[in-house]
């Protein structure tokens, strides 16, 4: 797992599906904009969107981490993502997610007497009236990827469209048909960069047979915006 998406779970013990990479100054390769519209947790046009609102709340912090339960953190997280990849939240701490995740836990009864990195990470929850359920989540997170406990989701919390969209991004296509079942659900969605990604630019399909030329015509172009980071990279650079 790349460092950015560990970075992107453990920024305050939560996650979001938004990259912390910047956004190429192109959409794409062919120097056409495609749309990627806005949903109720991403807005592709500000990286940050769902750092500093959506994902604050304590409903919808339950909400993601439920579905990351319901899909599995462990077909995300590896022992060695853990273990040796190194995690960085406010950018000067810099140590193996194992360890901040044990700091977290650790420090939120003793936050005034703790260290000055842990200190300010709950003062900032507690500010956020969200620190109760951050807390509980990074248990959680703790007794299924380092204590390795089965641990239950709560289906009535989940949300379908993230559970989708994580089932893309890290679940290689078992075959043509599920490939372009994936496709049509980002085409459907309002996800064209993502789509167009997809097609061109994603080495887990690189080797489906696409009509490349023939898909691409059903992607919306977007004429105003040039800069968005699709929840689909392009990584093949």
């Amino acid at each position: 797992m790349a460092k950015k998406d560990l970075n992107k779970l453990l920024y305050f013990g939560l996650f979001s599906l938004i990259s912390c990479s910047s956004p190429d100054n192109e959409a794409t390769s062919d120097s056409v904009n495609y749309i990627e519209s806005r949903l109720g947790f991403y807005d592709p046009s500000d990286r940050d969107f769902t750092l500093n609102s959506w994902i604050r709340k304590p409903e919808n912090i339950r909400s993601v981490h439920e579905t990351f339960k319901k899909y599995g953190y462990s077909k995300i997280f590896s022992d060695y993502d853990l273990t040796s990849n190194p995690c960085m939240i406010w950018s000067y701490i810099n140590k193996p997610c194992i360890d901040i995740i044990d700091s977290l836990i650790l420090t939120y009864p003793h936050r005034e007497i703790s260290p000055k990195y842990y200190k300010e990470f709950w003062d900032r929850r507690e500010k956020e009236k969200n620190d109760t359920t951050v807390f509980a989540v990074l248990k959680e997170i703790k007794d299924e990827l380092i204590s390795k406990k089965q641990v239950g989701f709560n289906e009535g919390l989940t949300n379908d469209t993230i559970y989708h969209l994580i089932k893309i991004k890290y679940k290689r296509p078992g075959d043509e048909k599920e490939a372009q079942d994936n496709l049509d659900y980002l085409i459907k969605i309002g996800l064209n960069l993502s789509a167009y990604n997809m097609l061109y630019e994603c080495t887990m399909y690189e080797n489906v047979k696409w009509d490349k030329d023939e898909l691409k015509k059903k992607l919306r172009t977007d004429t105003l915006n040039c800069c968005v980071d699709p929840i689909i990279e392009d990584d093949t650079k």
